[in-house]
């Protein structure tokens, strides 16, 4: 079923958005767990997305790709683009390894780096916690985007952007976090 602006929230979690297709992995029903709190479209994004051409007039996507290995993102990334349609906007938020890197090398950083006793100790977090698989800064994420054809690559901030729409970004998570936007071409 879509949406009446055919907005897609990829990779929602349990943090769905009203008025979106909230999509994300299978998630089991666990005991007790409500039919209503399952995604709106499951699916597994390693894989092709079962959608049509020219779906979706903007896409959300906030700490998912690093849940990939970076060809399966290269993939979802030129699926993403087909789904899309002419003109319509990703919006992508990851860890940012560069933000992580600055407080290893003992560069001012947000207060939230200081639950680590040390920058090794964050970048270990960050790499072996959470079921990561990849990691990105705004050099390599915008590298895949132009791959995948996107255009108008840019890193924005917190609540910053083109499609006001798509400005659906956590503050819980703005410390550790690299912004992206990009569009699929008029033609």
């Amino acid at each position: 079923k879509i949406n009446e602006n055919n907005l897609l929230h990829l990779g929602c979690g349990p943090n769905k958005l009203d008025g979106w297709i909230n999509g994300d992995f299978f998630i089991p029903l666990k005991f007790g767990q409500k039919k209503e709190d399952k995604p709106d479209w499951m699916l597994d994004l390693r894989f092709p997305l079962h959608c049509d051409d020219n779906v979706w007039d903007g896409v959300f996507s906030e700490h998912t790709l690093e849940h990939l290995y970076p060809l399966q993102v290269l993939n979802l990334l030129k699926e993403l683009y087909r789904t899309m349609k002419p003109g319509a906007w990703l919006r992508i938020t990851v860890p940012d390894l560069k933000k992580y890197i600055h407080y290893y090398c003992d560069g001012a950083v947000d207060e939230n780096f200081e639950r680590w006793s040390s920058g090794c100790e964050a970048i270990r977090d960050l790499t072996q916690n959470h079921k990561h698989t990849s990691l990105w800064d705004a050099q390599l994420l915008s590298r895949f985007l132009k791959e995948a054809n996107f255009i108008n690559i840019k890193e924005v901030s917190f609540k910053e952007g083109t499609d006001e729409r798509l400005l659906q970004d956590r503050k819980c998570r703005t410390w550790e976090t690299l912004y992206i936007e990009a569009q699929k071409s008029q033609k």
